[in-house]
Formats: structure tokens, C-alpha cells, sequence
């Protein structure tokens, strides 16, 4: 299962960082292509790209994201995106962010894109 995870800026670094230090993680998660929508020349979005294979990655993903979302001081938001083209975005006064991601991400009839 694939999920995309768009972050706006200087927060992108941040995150890939924060990611690439989750042992659950190490490997999963790879940098993509923020689509272009109509209207725009070009990306302002980053986009992380995570390879989920088992239901503890998805926890550590999940735990990873709520965990720096709570670290955050500045406006950040995230999209997360799954494999059917379902999303949630989180900001920093998101609750439950953790079980949002979970509850996106963990769905067993979901189809790999």
C-alpha cells in the first residue's frame, strides 16, 4: 500500500527528516512528485511518498505524523493521501492525528496503487 504525505515549504525538510529517524520507517518512505493542479506552474507542495507493507508500519507512520505534527509551532499542514485517492489534512490543533492517519490508512479491502 502506497500513501502520499504533502507538506508545504521549509517544513518538508523537517519531516523527511523526522521520518527517515523512525526505525519502523527506515526504507519506506521516498521522495515524489507533488501533482501540478490546473492554474499552477509548478509544485509550492513536497511530497513523501510511503511504502506501507504491514499494519505496524501503518502504526509507525501514523505515530511518526501525529508525534510531529505535536512539535510543530509555525502553520503547518499535512495531506495525507491513500492508494484510493482518499484524504485527511492535519494541522497542528488536528486531534486525534494518529487515529486519523490509522483509520485512513488501515483499511483491508484497499486496493495497492
Amino acid at each position: 500500500m502506497r500513501a502520499r504525505i504533502e507538506v508545504g515549504g521549509d517544513d518538508f525538510a523537517s519531516l523527511r527528516e523526522w521520518l527517515a529517524g523512525e526505525p519502523g520507517l527506515r526504507g519506506l518512505i521516498t521522495p515524489g512528485n507533488a501533482p501540478i493542479r490546473p492554474g499552477e506552474m509548478g509544485g509550492v507542495t513536497d511530497v513523501l511518498v510511503a511504502t506501507l507493507g504491514d499494519g505496524g508500519a501503518v502504526a509507525a507512520l501514523a505515530a511518526a505524523l501525529g508525534t510531529w505534527l505535536g512539535t510543530r509551532r509555525s502553520k503547518v499542514r499535512l495531506k495525507v493521501t491513500n492508494a484510493r485517492g482518499e484524504s485527511v489534512e492535519l494541522d497542528i490543533h488536528s486531534k486525534d492525528a494518529e487515529k486519523v492517519v490509522r483509520a485512513l490508512l488501515e483499511n483491508p479491502d484497499e486496493k495497492a496503487g
